[in-house]
């Protein structure tokens, strides 16, 4: 069994560990591993499967693993300690390493600072082509991902970037200065993590170096760090748009939980509650006339405002569209929800008709279809533009307003119209 569990891929074994349930089966199959492979390992596993790896492993044991793994993963393993644990296993590795970690934990988790690593290859601009190959042959342990060489001058600051493909096809003699690129695409230390991402994809990049406020290399950001950070951006949002928190797991307890969900369950309790009044304000009329067709109002417009929604939503986080584009973005949508409108109101217009029999009432249905498809786009729309304006997250909130604005105006126009024209009747 050892064996064939040595044998497998690293992300395998990770994938493995994370599918057993029981902790003690997995710090089991875990101590089969080699330190260099176990160390790689914990730098793969989810999380909560992490922790129940790190519990079993004294802090001596921690520093080997963290001598052999990247200073980022490192970082985001020490994370997951009481800052007590993460003394005490800095204290068993060596003094460059421990101070390069503490360095790097200094900066929030969320930028670029808190993503990069500090392994890289750097040499001065008056190198020459063998001294540079020569720097990368003395450091190919500690960079395992080399893509590229930064090109610094004699107090740092990045001036140029010189591809492993350009260099190793150079003669020996020839300066690196004659070979670089000068138009470095860099990233400050202090910009937010999803920004880099959008450079990263931008100008299609497998790794990016990090500056200082002063332009002097400090760091560097591979193309696996931008992965993670697109998934925990998409992630964010997915449970932003469902009012949940990015903290709650799948397993945890239930009261965490209960306590994650129940704010925002209590919001929609409260916009619900505002539906429930429109509602009752036309219950004579929802007594005279069949009370089917208004939830098709509500719901088609709740559909309707949470595709609008997630498209402005998703635009607002790559970058794709800016507080600038929110005319064009309202004129657009709103032309769209007057064409389905139109279309849905026919036809469900129609449907109504062959079902009661009352043109009336096609005809209502009709007319409030297009009424809350409109609201709905402004709505889904303007939401996000508003809470960027604001500060705020347009994740985290919009869902709620859209819902509940496409619930009371849906009852409303429908009901409203309906007692309109019954009463005129």
């Amino acid at each position: 069994m050892r064996a064939g569990i040595t044998s497998l891929h690293t992300a395998d074994i990770a994938e493995l560990l994370n599918l057993l349930e029981e902790a003690e089966t997995k710090q089991r199959i875990f101590g089969f591993l080699p330190p260099q492979l176990a160390s790689e390992v914990l730098s793969f596993v989810a999380p909560p499967t992490q922790e129940i790896l790190t519990r079993q492993l004294s802090n001596a044991v921690l520093g080997t693993v963290v001598e052999h793994i990247e200073s980022d993963d490192a970082v985001d393993l020490l994370a997951t300690l009481s800052p007590q644990r993460t003394n005490a296993v800095l204290e068993h590795v060596s003094e460059n390493l421990a101070a390069d970690i503490s360095q790097l934990m200094r900066h929030p988790e969320d930028v670029a600072g808190g993503i990069m690593q500090t392994e890289y290859i750097a040499v001065g601009e008056g190198a020459r082509v063998d001294q540079a190959i020569e720097t990368i042959r003395s450091h190919v342990n500690e960079v395992s991902d080399l893509h590229s060489v930064f090109i610094v001058n004699p107090i740092g600051h990045l001036v140029g970037v010189l591809p492993l493909r350009k260099l190793i096809l150079a003669r020996p003699t020839e300066l690196v200065e004659h070979l670089m690129d000068r138009q470095v695409i860099s990233v400050r230390v202090d910009l937010d993590q999803e920004a880099v991402a959008q450079v990263c994809q931008k100008y299609d990049l497998v790794s990016l170096p990090v500056v200082d406020a002063e332009g002097k290399l400090v760091g560097l950001i591979t193309v696996d760090d931008v992965v993670d950070v697109l998934e925990e951006e998409a992630t964010e949002d997915i449970y932003k748009l469902a009012n949940l928190s990015q903290e709650e797991e799948v397993f945890e307890p239930p009261w965490q939980s209960i306590r994650h969900r129940l704010p925002w369950l209590g919001l929609n309790l409260i916009t619900t509650s505002l539906s429930a009044a429109v509602i009752a304000f036309f219950e004579d009329t929802i007594r005279a006339v069949a009370a089917a067709f208004m939830t098709i109002v509500a719901a088609q417009g709740g559909n309707a405002g949470i595709q609008t929604l997630t498209l402005t939503v998703r635009g607002l986080a790559l970058g794709e569209v800016s507080l600038n584009h929110a005319r064009r973005v309202l004129f657009k949508e709103l032309s769209v929800a007057l064409g389905n409108g139109l279309i849905l109101g026919l036809v469900a217009g129609a449907v109504a008709y062959l079902w009661e029999g009352s043109p009336l009432l096609g005809g209502v249905l009709a007319l409030a279809l297009v009424v809350n498809l409109v609201v709905a786009a402004v709505v889904g729309s303007m939401v996000p533009f508003l809470l960027e304006h604001c500060g705020v997250d347009p994740a985290v909130a919009s869902n709620v307003f859209v819902t509940a604005c496409t619930d009371i105006f849906g009852f409303f126009s429908f009901l409203g119209i309906l007692a309109l024209l019954w009463g005129s009747g």
